[in-house]
C-alpha cells in the first residue's frame, strides 16, 4: 500500500516539477533509513505545497516569526519522544515499538523560497526540495535540532537518506 501523503498544492507551480514523487521519494527513503520500514503501510503525512505569502502567515501564526521560511512542520505524535531520546543515546528503536501512527503530521513547503535558496546553493531545485523534505519528515518523527548534540544527528540522519536518495551531502557544498 505505501505511506499515504496527501497534498494541497495551494500554488499551482509545485505541480509543475513533479512535487508528488519527491515527497514520496523523501518520505519513504527516510522511514526506511531509519529502519522503520513497517511505518510506511501505517503513514499518513499532508502537504501544503504553498508559495511564500502563504507560509509567512503560517510562521507568525505558529511560531510568532513574521518572515517567510522554506518550510514548517507539525507533528502529531508526541509518543514517538522516548523513541527518540533512545534512539539519540543507542542510535536504534526499540524491538517492542510497534505503537500505531496513522497521521505523523503536517507540512508547509514555499516555492519562492525553494527556488531562491537551490540558486543560491547551486543545487538543483528538485534535490533541495528532498533535503527539504526529508528534514521536516525528521521533525515529523520527534528529532529537533535546538542544542548542538541535535543538530549533529539530524544533520546525519539527513546525509544517510539524502544519500540513499542518490544525492549527494548538501553539507559538503
Amino acid at each position: 500500500m505505501g505511506i499515504k501523503i496527501n497534498i494541497n498544492f495551494d500554488d499551482k507551480r509545485w505541480l509543475s516539477i513533479n512535487f508528488k514523487a519527491m515527497a514520496r521519494k523523501a518520505f519513504e527513503t527516510t522511514l526506511t533509513s531509519l529502519s522503520r520500514p513497517e511505518l510506511l503501510v501505517r503513514t499518513e503525512i499532508s502537504v501544503l505545497a504553498c508559495n511564500d505569502r502563504a507560509i509567512r502567515k503560517l510562521n507568525c501564526k505558529f511560531r510568532g516569526i513574521d518572515a517567510v521560511t522554506d518550510i514548517l512542520s507539525w507533528p502529531k505524535n508526541n509518543q514517538l519522544e522516548d523513541q527518540v531520546n533512545r534512539f539519540y543515546k543507542c542510535n536504534r528503536w526499540d524491538d517492542d515499538f510497534k505503537n500505531e501512527f496513522g497521521d505523523l503530521g503536517d507540512i508547509a513547503i514555499s516555492y519562492e523560497t525553494c527556488i531562491q535558496q537551490s540558486k543560491e546553493l547551486g543545487v538543483r531545485l528538485e534535490n533541495h526540495v528532498v533535503h527539504l523534505l526529508v528534514h521536516a519528515c525528521l521533525h515529523l518523527l520527534g528529532f529537533t535540532h535546538q542544542e548542538y548534540t541535535d543538530f549533529q544527528t539530524m544533520k546525519e540522519l539527513e546525509i544517510k537518506c539524502l544519500k540513499a536518495c542518490g544525492i549527494e551531502n548538501p553539507y559538503a557544498l
